[in-house]
């Protein structure tokens, strides 16, 4: 065990009713993968090199026996940042200058806690007249508006979590009022206030949400494990770090991600990372990057909501010391890290609008480029296409002759929300493969269990004493009898509207399209039908009773 990086020796010594073969299957398993997101690269194990060999990045990195190699080329890396999480190994200066070279951020990141250990990102915009507008706003009226911005982006967020993952619309409500308080605040300290009023209502909220874990782990979880505990340690009281159950410490290491992406973004923005307006300056504190980092928190709870939602958990993925503190283990920790450059795109126009209101107070006349989101050269780049365009000739050229061109971007756009982790089998905890074409799997069994389940369906039926729970007699009478209540409710809102007309038409142009961008836990919370029907409606494979289009319309506000 002398050769463990911090984070696997974790695993070993900490988790000791773990057997030494579980953790090997886990180590392998981590190592056999590499990222789904071609954006990501991150580096972990013992004895990681990262170097440049034939002009080609290569990042080498591994556990034991268990070991993987990955070449990039300058041209058609498509890589935006590489996550350093092993304790030992080493990064050479040829390869950082690769990395600066190519546009590739180097984060690196504390294997135990994941704290932010260092991270290099280039200074898009190098303008003292920000700098100095930004350390004379606090205080003044610039500083009052900058926290409520960022708050109110915050609360924003946070009621879109608690009423569309949670499913808690009074709780979404009660923070959308506290967030309209804000234009009348006239002074942080009542901004801070009124977060701390939207804290306590959204974390009660949280209280309903739990995770899952596979068959074969689930007699060996602890019951505090299972479900949300608070924003609050048990062995740290008044803080929320030393996490004692897995969703606060999953919370914990995606807002470490943030932190990182934060900087990141503050650097390239020419801003001073611990000059802040809502967090009181203080020695070995960045107070810009903890503002900064208030508005993408939900980010990282929409996350970790979604994947409590619909995957199961392995008791591998988490390992505890002698105090009670979880740690996240890999692959864990690296499938939360793959979600990086969606946080980043996230922050990217918030970080790009704090320092337009900090060049807007600056006395001389300064014009802030959006170097994060690039809207600015997109929408001149739009213009000069129109522009073109009409006074362009046209063409007459045939459509089958057009192809599309082949070449990989250099870096691809990030996602705005994060994608969910590839799923494990809900019965062994196995990755489940997936399909070509598809981006996650149908089900939530690997092969082997499925066919296992299968049969035992198969032979139960043959036996003539149903199959699994949905064969059942109970089953079936619940089915019955919630069927009858869908017809007797239809019927009921039918005669309650017989003198109305329902177009179609309407429903499909107005409502359908916007559907796209609302989740299908949001329409399943607003209508009460699954989320499969939710999928078929929002898709349009399906058009839903007319006493549901209201209900779908309001979503779109």
């Amino acid at each position: 065990m002398s050769t463990a990086n911090g984070n696997h020796k974790l695993a070993m010594t900490a988790t000791t009713s773990r057997s030494i073969e579980e953790v090997t299957a886990q180590i392998a398993a981590t190592f056999a993968r590499d990222t789904p997101n071609p954006s990501v690269c991150v580096a972990d194990g013992y004895g990681l090199r990262v170097a440049v060999d034939g002009r080609h990045l290569v990042v080498a990195d591994g556990f034991g026996p268990h070991r993987r190699t990955r070449r990039y080329a300058r041209a058609i890396h498509g890589l935006a940042r590489l996550v350093v999480i092993g304790a030992t190994g080493f990064i050479s200066l040829e390869a950082l200058r690769w990395c600066s070279g190519a546009g590739v951020s180097v984060v690196v990141l504390d294997p135990a806690d994941g704290s932010v250990l260092s991270t290099s990102g280039a200074c898009g915009v190098d303008d003292a007249r920000i700098r100095r507008s930004q350390a004379l706003a606090f205080g003044t009226e610039t500083g009052l508006q900058v926290a409520r911005y960022l708050t109110g982006e915050k609360l924003a967020g946070q009621a879109r979590v608690a009423a569309d993952e949670i499913g808690d619309r009074d709780a979404a409500e009660s923070i959308r009022s506290v967030a309209r308080a804000l234009d009348r605040t006239v002074s942080i300290e009542e901004v801070r206030q009124l977060e701390a009023v939207a804290a306590n209502v959204y974390w009660i909220a949280w209280e309903v949400v739990t995770m899952t874990f596979v068959k074969r782990d689930d007699p060996k979880i602890p019951d505090n494990w299972r479900r949300f505990e608070g924003r609050r340690s048990a062995v740290n009281p008044g803080s929320a770090r030393s996490a004692t159950d897995p969703i606060n410490a999953m919370l914990n290491y995606a807002y470490r991600l943030i932190e990182a992406e934060a900087r990141l973004a503050i650097l390239a923005m020419g801003l001073d990372p611990g000059i802040g307006f809502m967090h009181a300056d203080m020695r070995n504190r960045d107070g810009l990057v903890l503002d900064l980092m208030e508005p993408a928190r939900p980010i990282a709870d929409h996350l970790t909501v979604r994947m409590c939602a619909e995957q199961a958990f392995r008791r591998g993925d988490f390992a505890e010391d002698n105090r009670g503190v979880i740690r996240l283990l890999s692959p864990m920790n690296h499938r939360l890290a793959e979600a990086m450059p969606s946080f980043g795109s996230s922050l990217a126009p918030i970080v790009e609008r704090v320092a337009t209101m900090l060049g807007d107070a600056s006395p001389y006349d300064v014009s802030t480029p959006t170097v994060l989101s690039r809207s600015k050269h997109k929408a001149t780049a739009r213009r000069a296409v129109g522009q073109r365009s009409r006074d362009a000739a046209p063409i007459d050229v045939d459509p089958e002759i057009l192809t599309s061109r082949l070449k990989r971007r250099q870096r691809p756009p990030a996602p705005g929300i994060a994608t969910l982790p590839w799923p494990v089998c809900g019965e062994c905890g196995d990755p489940v493969p997936g399909e070509r074409g598809r981006k996650r799997p149908r089900g939530r069994l690997c092969p082997t269990c499925q066919a296992a389940r299968r049969r035992e369906i198969g032979e139960a039926v043959a036996a003539g004493r149903g199959g699994a729970n949905t064969h059942t007699d109970e089953a079936q009478a619940r089915r019955r009898t919630a069927n009858r209540q869908d017809q007797l409710a239809r019927l009921a809102w039918e005669a309650e509207h017989v003198d109305e007309t329902h177009d179609s038409e309407w429903y499909l142009a107005n409502v359908l399209p916007g559907l796209a961008g609302v989740t299908l836990r949001a329409i399943a919370n607003a209508t009460g039908m699954s989320t499969s029907n939710a999928a078929k409606v929002r898709s349009g494979k399906r058009v839903p009773h007319p006493g549901w289009w209201h209900c779908l319309a309001a979503l779109l506000v």
